[in-house]
């Protein structure tokens, strides 16, 4: 189910309520422009979340809670640091007994209301859902009921905005008052007190105190106002959101936002954020190396072969950059050019497969099939792992005319894995050139469930249901691709004729008339028509 669009027509609260619902599973990735958010569901439940530079403060929510001591979480920090970084903090922790899955769930728990409770501040902002993703390498996850949390996390959302109006303004510096320690011992204040006190130290602004609180947002803005109130801190001076967005790993923020835009295909934000990288760091060749990425999955083909060459002057040995900068070649038209990038990307990159491939396959464009062969023979190890290679192994054999083995390499290449459109589409229209109607039918609409509206698979399944006389399957195809703006001359005649046949008179000079504006010169319609127009 795809699940896209801005606050501005369907509220938070709402979208995840159609998922629960809807018994859906996968991810809610929602954004402002500045901030990114994930909210996972499974089965209708929220299961997990995490907000993007906002870091996981497990570890400090477990030391306020009295669960670990501040010692036993750097013993485990430095463990997952020595093992690359690679395992869950928690799972570190429930694995030397310090903490159990069920205290891990808790935190999980309030680490899901302090996400929704951050997003429901949000004046607007986009969404987008991701049908069957759930966190990576993530050993507990919890179940939680989607309007109880909404409920408790709007009687807070209520209680901010009241808070709100009495305490500074973000980017106020907050300082503590001096005080004699015998004063300090007689405040009373508890374990999640002194630890706000803590943060409080003269350099950091209000916002820059939520973000270092494992407290979440609104538990910390409470402990503020009361500090605030009490007289134990103090407001301090403004500080300038200029300096403020130089701080220490700036650059991280930036190449966060952008992945995570990137990945929800919201391309000009993720571009804003790269160039903001550039502006930053001008000899960063990631940033340059993602802008011809987004240019080129949005088919400016030249924009993207100039960033890679910009990526390419800044790190001569970028391997992936030279494959890329093929791919746009190829897409120009400049096939020399581009085999020459792909052979660079080999030299660099030793036995990489992507280059390999796009070698491979550039070869087969150009009808050189023995060097396709050649380059795809160095892959043999692959040809189980990667579909590319047995779906390319297909399409030689086809083009050989050995039908036999292309559907064998075309049937390896979808084999245990999610629907390829192109593989489908392929055995749809072997099976179709056999006659076997219904096999071809059942690939067709197999590719078309992978791909929606692709152009050349709705053409195949029309051809299909209007060779064999599948009348009104045929009608809801072509007017799919009609509606869809993709529909060629030859299927809005062929409307026209079924609609004729149908004695719809109407219909059928309308469709006609609209494949002659697409081939003017097309005189079996202009005969249809003018033999239409008599009666």
């Amino acid at each position: 189910m795809a699940i896209k669009g801005s606050f501005r027509e369907v509220s938070l609260p709402d979208v995840l309520q159609l998922l629960a619902v809807g018994f859906k599973t996968g991810c809610l990735k929602v954004t402002d422009g500045q901030n990114f958010g994930n909210i996972y569901f499974k089965d209708g439940r929220v299961c997990y979340s995490s907000l993007l530079n906002r870091p996981d403060r497990l570890g400090d929510r477990l030391v306020s809670r009295g669960l670990v001591s501040s010692a036993q979480l750097q013993q485990a920090l430095d463990q997952q640091r020595n093992e690359g970084g690679k395992r869950r903090l928690g799972d570190i922790l429930m694995e030397s007994g310090l903490v159990s899955t069920e205290d891990v769930q808790q935190d999980i728990t309030h680490q899901i209301g302090d996400a929704i409770f951050f997003l429901l501040r949000w004046p607007d902002g986009e969404f987008f859902f991701e049908q069957d993703a759930l966190p990576d390498n993530e050993p507990v996850m919890v179940s939680l009921d989607v309007m109880n949390l909404l409920l408790e996390e709007a009687r807070q959302v209520d209680e901010w905005r009241t808070l709100e109006t009495k305490l500074p303004t973000p980017q106020t510096v907050l300082e503590r008052v001096a005080m004699e320690s015998v004063q300090a011992a007689e405040l009373g204040l508890n374990e999640e007190e002194q630890h706000i006190l803590l943060l409080i130290d003269g350099s950091r602004s209000l916002e820059e105190i939520y973000q270092a609180s494992p407290l979440g947002d609104f538990a910390t803005a409470k402990i503020v106002y009361g500090l605030l109130l009490s007289g134990i801190a103090k407001r301090g001076g403004e500080k300038s959101k200029q300096v403020s967005n130089w701080k220490a790993g700036v650059l991280d923020e930036h190449r966060n936002l952008g992945i995570a835009f990137y990945k929800t295909q919201m391309f000009d934000e993720a571009a804003r954020e790269y160039r903001r990288m550039v502006e930053i760091k001008p000899e960063d060749p990631e940033a340059r190396f993602y802008l011809g990425m987004i240019h080129f999955r949005k088919a400016e083909y030249a924009d993207a072969a100039t960033e890679f060459l910009e990526a390419i002057a800044i790190d001569p040995k970028l391997a992936p950059a030279y494959n890329n900068l093929g791919l746009a070649l190829e897409a120009m038209g400049e096939l020399d050019d581009a085999a020459r990038q792909y052979r660079r990307s080999l030299e660099l990159s030793g036995q990489a497969s992507i280059p390999r491939i796009n070698l491979a396959f550039l070869s087969y464009r150009k009808g050189d099939l023995a060097s396709a062969l050649e380059q795809l023979s160095r892959l043999e190890e692959e040809k189980g792992k990667i579909p590319m290679v047995s779906f390319l192994l297909g399409m030689i054999a086809y083009r050989q005319g050995d039908l036999e083995a292309a559907l064998a390499n075309w049937a390896a290449a979808g084999a245990g894995r999610r629907q390829n459109p192109a593989v489908e589409n392929n055995l749809g229209a072997v099976k179709h050139g056999r006659g076997q109607i219904e096999d071809a039918e059942r690939h067709y609409q197999s590719a078309l469930r992978a791909a929606p509206g692709d152009p050349l698979i709705l053409g195949n399944l029309s051809e299909l249901y209007y060779r064999n006389g599948m009348i009104s399957q045929a009608v809801d195809v072509m007017l799919k691709m009609a509606e869809a703006n993709v529909a060629s001359a030859a299927e809005f005649a062929r409307l026209g004729n079924l609609y004729f046949k149908q004695g719809q008179r109407d219909q059928a000079i309308a469709h006609w008339r609209r494949s002659l504006e697409l081939d003017p010169d097309n005189q079996m319609v202009q005969r249809n028509l003018k033999l239409a127009e008599k009666r």
